[in-house]
């Protein structure tokens, strides 16, 4: 399995270019799954494709810049756990998407595809909340949705260290990351909007701005 970890969508940009390009290739199937809205945003499924619509955008871009046009997704509404296994193992990319990182896991569990991804040896890109819920356990850092400081699990896809999303020096991203470092001792890393990690053989590279906190 090989693991992207990233802020943002934008892995077509200049940053990114030199370590998503040997990745990818035209003939790839992408499948995103876009469970990572809260919860009053998956009332029916008028909101649900409205809201994923805002993430296929990006999600295109940033494919088709590498020549890649098949993309799926797997529709909360629509779709079930039969349907979205063969979507899974029909695929080359499994794209994460950003949001609210303990729903997404929750309905990864609702869907029994939990298990599926851990075992599907496929590429797994993931932002901000794709990225965060790729590892066995994160921390939340407070913001406008999380009012408190928080741990939660994850799908246990890698390891051994923390990540702090959309990373821009703000004094309660320092806190937190203070925090992490303190009660967890892990190696703890800092991923920008134009930053991110991959994890391939175990072996964890940085590139863009992302940083291991020294």
């Amino acid at each position: 399995m090989i693991n992207v970890l990233l802020s943002s969508y934008d892995i077509h940009e200049t940053w990114a270019k030199d370590t998503i390009t040997p990745l990818l290739h035209k003939d790839m199937k992408v499948l995103y799954i876009p469970f990572s809205f809260d919860e009053s945003d998956m009332k029916n499924h008028e909101v649900f494709d409205k809201r994923r619509k805002m993430h296929e955008k990006g999600i295109f871009t940033a494919f088709h810049y590498y020549d890649i046009d098949d993309i799926d997704y797997v529709n909360y509404f629509y779709d079930n756990h039969q349907s979205a296994l063969s979507k899974i193992q029909n695929c080359d990319i499994i794209f994460l998407t950003g949001g609210f990182p303990d729903q997404y896991l929750d309905r990864l569990n609702d869907f029994d595809i939990s298990d599926t991804i851990r075992n599907s040896n496929k590429i797994i890109i993931g932002a901000s909340a794709g990225a965060m819920i790729q590892l066995d356990n994160y921390h939340i850092t407070p913001d406008d949705d999380y009012p408190t400081y928080q741990y939660q699990n994850g799908l246990g896809l890698v390891s051994g260290f923390e990540i702090e999303v959309h990373y821009c020096h703000s004094d309660i991203q320092e806190e937190g990351l203070k925090r992490v470092i303190k009660e967890k001792r892990l190696p703890t890393y800092t991923i920008p909007n134009d930053g991110g990690l991959l994890i391939k053989d175990k072996l964890i590279k940085t590139f863009g701005t992302a940083a291991l906190v020294e």
